[in-house]
């Protein structure tokens, strides 16, 4: 049998072209250059350097003291002590307290209510009020840990006092001791950003191969249905030559991202390059073809911008870097299952923060190649039994009204 008439050769042989295709048509259009590279650089710089500072030291608060007393002073004093918080002024009221903030005089406010005192000699917990500014995540995270902090410092003298006379026979029952794990900075951008970089390549593979599809299917309306640079291919081979032309468009924008970035601001980075590789396979595939299934909702190039709008801000979320995953609804922890970024995200941390293993991520990993199948599955049908039939029709539609394509471009501008 000869080589061309091998079925498998001649698969081989439509993939590579499709792949050839793909590489010329993505490095003539600027857009997708500027998504799929351009993007993959500048973004996770930019974020980086908005959270470069990773902590914020001496945030001024306010403070409204009704109890006006020695152990009240004392809270205060050592408040004013933490290097997270400098007390800049007292209160004589919420609402006094409430205007300094609104000027910016102050981005926290801590009250100490009227029985703080009489409580805590009663031996009852006391509470005390704080409230943040949440313009920045730093605020609150500076003055929530300042008081916490304070308020078990406290605490835990009080308890001493009260058990002295054990303690001094016997000595300590615990020794506590903070060890920060993973983020020994305790910095936010280091907390935020390793979450936020894989998602960054995910968005842009996303963006890029929509505006791709979205450039056929206006080549195919001016042109009676059919797209003058397409390959004749079939499905499988069309999926498997895109496939290869991502993979190897984005080795490069992997390793920039997810290994020089973290290298160059200092975030933890206790994972090595072929760790990270070997995640990144998977997630390549199974994001370039949610690629290949989501573009049948991109109908013109300009539509892309509002799939990033959509899915990006929801993505963030479910990946766990603002609300733990554990914490959501059964229905979301199932949405945020089908996204490639949710489990690449989570591996990745576990990798950079708390230095696991490849086989400490094993199903995050088998969770990606899982996906992989399953879109590859998807992409299948959407290719073979939505796209195909759909460029059917408009050919017959075009054949018989040569103007009928054109149409939308008419309604699209307001001259339908």
């Amino acid at each position: 049998m000869s080589r061309n008439n091998n079925p498998i050769w001649r698969w081989l042989v439509e993939a590579y072209r499709v792949c050839r295709r793909e590489f010329r048509l993505t490095f003539n259009d600027k857009g997708v250059v500027i998504f799929f590279l351009l993007l993959c650089a500048i973004y996770p710089v930019l974020y980086s350097l908005i959270y470069n500072t990773e902590v914020e030291h001496d945030m001024p608060v306010v403070v409204v003291d009704d109890c006006r007393s020695h152990l009240s002073r004392e809270l205060v004093r050592r408040l004013d002590a933490t290097p997270e918080v400098a007390v800049v002024a007292y209160a004589a009221t919420m609402q006094e307290a409430r205007d300094l903030l609104a000027r910016k005089k102050a981005y926290g406010i801590v009250a100490v209510p009227r029985d703080f005192e009489s409580r805590v000699a009663m031996g009852q917990q006391s509470h005390i009020t704080v409230i943040a500014d949440m313009g920045l995540m730093f605020r609150y995270k500076n003055i929530l840990m300042a008081t916490t902090n304070v308020t078990q410092g406290m605490g835990g003298d009080i308890l001493h006092a009260a058990v002295a006379p054990y303690l001094y026979n016997h000595g300590a029952v615990i020794e506590n001791r903070q060890v920060p794990i993973g983020n020994t900075g305790m910095g936010l951008g280091s907390a935020v950003l390793l979450f936020i970089l894989p998602l960054v390549v995910q968005q842009s593979m996303l963006l890029g191969i929509g505006m791709l599809h979205g450039g056929s299917i206006e080549r195919r309306r001016r042109n009676g249905g059919c797209d003058p640079l397409t390959v004749e291919a079939r499905p499988g081979a069309m999926l498997a030559g895109k496939m290869v032309c991502y993979q190897l468009i984005y080795i490069l924008p992997v390793i920039y991202a997810l290994y020089i970035v973290p290298m160059l601001f200092d975030f933890p980075q206790n994972a090595s390059l072929f760790n990270i590789m070997v995640l990144a396979v998977p997630f390549i595939i199974a994001s370039a073809m949610m690629g290949q299934v989501l573009r049948v909702f991109v109908n013109e190039r300009e539509s892309v911008f509002l799939l990033m709008v959509f899915t990006s801000v929801v993505f963030v979320f479910l990946t766990g870097v603002s609300w733990p995953r554990h914490e959501m609804s059964r229905f979301w922890i199932a949405v945020g299952d089908c996204v490639p970024s949710t489990w690449m995200c989570n591996a990745y941390v576990l990798m950079q923060s708390d230095g696991a293993t490849l086989h400490s991520v094993t199903h995050q990993l088998n969770m990606l190649w899982l996906q992989c199948g399953i879109f590859t599955v998807l992409a299948y049908i959407v290719e073979r039994w939505v796209s195909r039939p759909r460029y059917r029709r408009w050919q017959e539609k075009s054949a018989a009204n040569p103007t009928a394509l054109h149409k939308y471009d008419l309604y699209k501008h307001g001259l339908g």
